[in-house]
């Protein structure tokens, strides 16, 4: 975001050789996600088109300025009725807004109370209950698996079904946000003989240092719904994509798919593997893509397979990338799993957020209403 800020008035700098201040600078930038400076660049883009058209500097802004960028703003509705902009889209605008301030070496107007005030006054008007995604429990995701293996009739088809069979499963018993399974690289999982696989989850919305922490995925019973299966059936696509190309895949998945009937995964041993993304876009003519599939791909995968299995519309618009992480809490819970038990694989640090996805997902769990011999 350094393009954006002017320079403040300071002291003579001291002076730093070129080849020291451009690797100051990475550093600098390393610090913010790419994705968090990406949204810092638009907010403040948002609020300095705003203060151009009202014919105010941007920089340094007084808590009145942003008073008054936040009461317009409050105000704008969609055609639909709707606000325009949600409270903590607001609030987000304001971080921004001070983050920019911090770096040209000004007070951050944010931090005022009358900003504060406002923020909350937007926040008490506009109280509602949050949009959640519907979980995906186990059975569905055994439907959508069953589902599309038994309607995939081409190579390519099939080779769609292993990437879709293996996000599902790896996403629900790794209890992974969708961005976790974007960033997923095929050295990040590791065949264990006795356990299953390991994965490494190197970055998460929670974990912005990227501190990591590694889950297990367990052998299944069923080889329909093993995780450990779905990934090797998986990898040997990749591998044959990019070892041979469009005819190694073509080769491997030319007949009849019946890899998933028997179990694959017994006895499997850690292998050398490159750091290359494990989950990509898969083309309709068979070919893979070469970065990672995306956030927003991996949804509307989602929806597209629970739509092709007959659910109902109204439940597949309420599906997303968080239904398998939100799936593996609720169905834990619903099986009886501790709070802790469930937080060591969902990376959970706070045991309110479990209990938030019994209330909602599995409401007569440990409930006393129960008890009522109705």
């Amino acid at each position: 975001m350094s393009e954006l800020i002017p320079a403040p008035e300071r002291a003579p700098a001291t002076p730093v050789p070129e080849d020291v201040a451009d690797a100051m600078n990475r550093l600098r930038r390393a610090a913010v996600p790419e994705n968090t400076r990406a949204a810092q660049i638009s907010d403040w883009s948002i609020f300095g088109r705003w203060c151009e058209r009202v014919g105010q500097p941007p920089l340094p802004a007084t808590p009145e300025l942003i008073g008054w960028f936040l009461t317009e703003k409050s105000a704008e509705v969609r055609p639909d009725g709707r606000p325009a902009y949600a409270p903590a889209t607001m609030t987000r605008w304001v971080a921004s807004i001070n983050t920019v301030h911090s770096l040209a070496g000004h007070p951050k107007p944010g931090r005022a109370p009358a900003v504060r005030e406002i923020l909350r006054g937007i926040a008490r008007t506009r109280a509602t209950p949050p949009a959640r995604r519907e979980p995906l429990l186990t059975d569905d995701v055994r439907i959508l698996v069953e589902t599309m293996r038994a309607a995939a009739a081409t190579w390519p088809e099939r080779a769609a079904e292993r990437r879709d069979s293996a996000v599902l499963l790896v996403g629900l018993t790794g209890a992974m946000r969708r961005s976790e399974l974007s960033g997923l690289l095929v050295s990040d999982v590791r065949p264990h003989r006795a356990d299953g696989l390991y994965v490494t989850i190197r970055r998460s919305k929670t974990d912005q240092t990227a501190a990591g922490r590694t889950v297990t995925l367990p052998y299944g019973s069923s080889p329909v719904t093993c995780p450990v299966c779905a990934h090797r059936r998986w990898r040997e696509v990749v591998d044959a994509w990019d070892e041979g190309g469009r005819e190694a895949v073509s080769a491997l998945l030319g007949g009849p798919d019946d890899s998933h009937t028997e179990h694959r995964c017994r006895g499997l041993t850690a292998a050398p593997a490159a750091a290359r993304p494990l989950f990509r876009s898969v083309h309709r003519t068979g070919g893979l893509g070469e970065g990672p599939l995306s956030g927003q791909a991996i949804a509307s995968m989602i929806q597209r397979r629970a739509r092709q299995s007959g659910y109902a519309e109204e439940f597949v618009a309420m599906l997303g990338g968080h239904s398998l992480r939100a799936g593996f809490v609720t169905q834990a819970v619903r099986n009886a799993a501790s709070a802790e038990q469930i937080m060591t694989q969902s990376g959970h640090t706070d045991q309110r957020m479990i209990a938030l996805y019994s209330r909602q997902h599995a409401g007569l769990h440990g409930n006393a209403v129960t008890a009522l011999g109705l």
